[in-house]
């Protein structure tokens, strides 16, 4: 398909936003976030990231001896290596940035960019992840991926050659390598938030427009797709549908690009971050509900639940009754 010619553009106009991602699988937010904010966010993550270093909590990654993603042996084993510069990391990670700083968590409620998100995901979806990815001179171009690759592919009505429990970023259910007639239904939104101006040269997200209507994940033989970049001036989001194929881009330019990636996926699915464990218990002493429901505490059709299927909320002490006699 040939989009060349009508690809989107950044965008106030809500209304085109969501017929872009529709259409090709991302959109652009103009001004999502304003000036004031990109600043704020700006110096807090600059911080963070610094102390982080410091103290030798660093995720270093994006190196070529170093992807992002290589975190199993094939079997499903954890790696043990670290991720780190002294093992070939280059571009930096922070994660869990519900917990480091008021600001991170001001823009999760960004209006204009949780409107396109309602439109993929519907009345209900969790937080899956919040960090950022400091992409910094040197790092190379990440592996074209989706970010649903756990998500099921229909199948036909013979048993599936992967198991629903077996599959990996590298094995999916497909028999094949053609994709199904049907395709799985977006379950997983992102949203890149560009604190800096985002280019080619500095590593902008890289992804195959339309691609998130394939109905299967790339493969090495669509190694020949022509890839664009995200670009766009600092306090533009990009929103991209979680079937995308994407992957961050070679920064080879000399300076670092700061972006904050959010990721949405639907109620029945299990988060990247365990934010019912890793929320610091200071931050949820006074979490309005409305973020209590993104982090994972709001029970969704009786899912999510200590005791009683009709709470709306648990807590993060919650604990079942136990043995009881009388």
């Amino acid at each position: 398909m040939n989009f060349a010619s009508n690809l989107p553009r950044t965008t106030s106009n809500l209304a085109q936003a969501k017929s872009d991602i529709d259409h090709f699988g991302y959109c652009l937010i103009e001004n999502a976030l304003d000036p004031v904010v990109v600043h704020a966010a700006l110096k807090r993550l600059k911080e963070q990231a610094a102390a982080e270093l410091e103290q030798g909590a660093a995720f270093e990654d994006g190196g070529p001896k170093q992807q992002w993603g290589a975190f199993t042996d094939g079997k499903g084993r954890p790696r043990q290596q670290a991720y780190t510069a002294a093992a070939g990391g280059v571009n930096q990670r922070v994660w869990m940035l519900v917990n480091k700083g008021q600001v991170f968590r001001d823009i999760l409620f960004t209006a204009s960019v949780r409107a396109v998100v309602d439109h993929l995901l519907g009345d209900d979806y969790l937080l899956s992840s919040y960090s950022a990815n400091i992409a910094k001179p040197g790092g190379v171009a990440m592996n074209l991926h989706t970010d649903q690759w756990w998500m099921p592919h229909p199948v036909h009505r013979e048993p599936s050659p992967v198991p629903v429990g077996s599959i990996t970023r590298q094995r999916t259910n497909l028999k094949g390598e053609e994709a199904p007639p049907m395709i799985a239904p977006c379950v997983c939104v992102n949203v890149m938030w560009m604190l800096n101006d985002f280019s080619a040269e500095n590593g902008g997200t890289r992804f195959v427009p339309g691609s998130h209507l394939r109905g299967r994940p790339p493969e090495q033989w669509d190694g020949d797709d022509e890839t664009l970049a995200a670009e766009g001036p600092a306090g533009t989001a990009m929103i991209f549908d979680g079937r995308l194929w994407h992957g961050t881009g070679a920064n080879v330019s000399s300076d670092n690009r700061y972006g904050l990636l959010s990721t949405f996926c639907g109620p029945q699915f299990r988060p990247q971050e365990n934010f019912t464990i890793g929320a610091r218990a200071d931050l949820l002493s006074d979490a309005p509900p409305e973020l209590l429901a993104l982090l994972g505490f709001k029970i969704w059709s009786g899912y999510g639940r200590v005791e009683s299927p009709v709470a709306e909320f648990v807590s993060q002490d919650e604990r079942s009754l136990g043995e009881l006699r009388v």
